[in-house]
């Protein structure tokens, strides 16, 4: 009798626990949203200015470009030799501005590529490397070149 009672609570609590831990259905998340706030400690904002070296050897602002952040210098190479999907943690078009607002990411070393394809009907781009460090706005200019 104590046996069969044995079993039949164990039997009730697995029935509990595999009822209790149903997967429920999963949903897409929304597109990650830059963070205008953040009280973690371990993370810093990130502003990328970006310029150009135009043909007569002067440093201008370069509106409507491309800015992506990415991991790994490997990352940008595969995009560039297009053999991946954008591999970038964040894609920010400047518009009619020359700034790229990261907002708060976390701390480690990233590669930033800038770009654009029609300045003045060329062609500019420039690849560098910034480290964020916690609580810290970190800026970055970067000068595309032809």
């Amino acid at each position: 009798m104590k046996k069969h009672l044995y079993l039949s609570v164990i039997l009730l609590f697995t029935i509990f626990v595999n009822l209790s831990c149903k997967k429920t259905k999963d949903t897409i998340p929304d597109q990650q949203q830059i963070l205008t706030s953040d009280t973690s400690g371990m993370t810093g904002k990130l502003t990328v200015y970006v310029k150009y070296l135009n043909q007569s050897g002067q440093v201008v602002n370069a509106n409507n470009t491309d800015v992506f952040l990415y991991a790994s210098r490997e990352d940008i190479t595969a995009d560039l030799a297009g053999t991946n999907n954008d591999l970038a943690i964040y894609r920010i078009y400047t518009g009619s501005g020359n700034t790229a607002y990261f907002g708060y990411i976390n701390y480690g070393n990233y590669y930033v590529l800038a770009f654009n394809n029609n300045i003045s009907g060329l062609s500019y781009s420039k690849t560098s490397i910034v480290q964020v460090r916690p609580q810290q706005n970190e800026t970055l200019t970067i000068t595309m070149i032809h």
